[in-house]
Parts: structure tokens; sequence; C-alpha cells
């Protein structure tokens, strides 16, 4: 069984990138928003326990948040390298 062609849509592609770029976006703006969530919880009935298990969530979260962005970027880099890759076929042919 062989391929005749290989058919790509790019703007599936594209838009898969887009969205990457948005999750990163969120990703990067986490830590502002968990600290802003840490606060907002307060104490309440007078206990502290609630806020203290937030902040200690938010400390293990941000190393794994890191890798995260790194491997979106990765992968977008790879969207990116295949649209152009093909691009430059379909030109060629």
């Amino acid at each position: 069984m062989t391929a005749d062609k290989v058919v790509i849509d790019y703007d599936m592609l594209d838009g898969v990138r887009g969205s990457i770029a948005a999750i990163i976006a969120e990703l990067k703006d986490a830590p502002e928003r968990s600290h802003d969530a840490a606060g907002a919880i307060d104490q309440p009935f007078e206990q502290a326990q609630l806020q203290a298990l937030a902040a200690e969530f938010r400390g293990s979260w941000e190393p794994k948040r890191e890798d995260l962005i790194a491997s979106l970027e990765d992968v977008s880099r790879r969207i990116g390298d295949v649209i152009d890759s093909y691009l430059g076929l379909d030109r060629w042919f």
C-alpha cells in the first residue's frame, strides 16, 4: 500500500499553534492568579489551613508549570517546523 500524496491542513495546524500560544499565556499568568486566590481565601472560621494549603499547592505547581510551558513551546516550534517544511515542499512541487 502506498500513499499518493500527503494532505496538510495548514489552517488546522495554525489554529492548534494559536491555541497552544493562548495556553502558554494563561500558564505564564498563573502565578499572579494563584497568589490572588491564596490571598482571597483568607482564614475561614479563623482556620489558616486552607490558605496554607493553597500556598503549598502554588509552590508545588510552579516547577511543573514551568516544565509544561517549555514542553508546549517545543510543540509549538515543531508545529511551525512542519508548516514551514510542507509549505516549502508545496512551493517545490
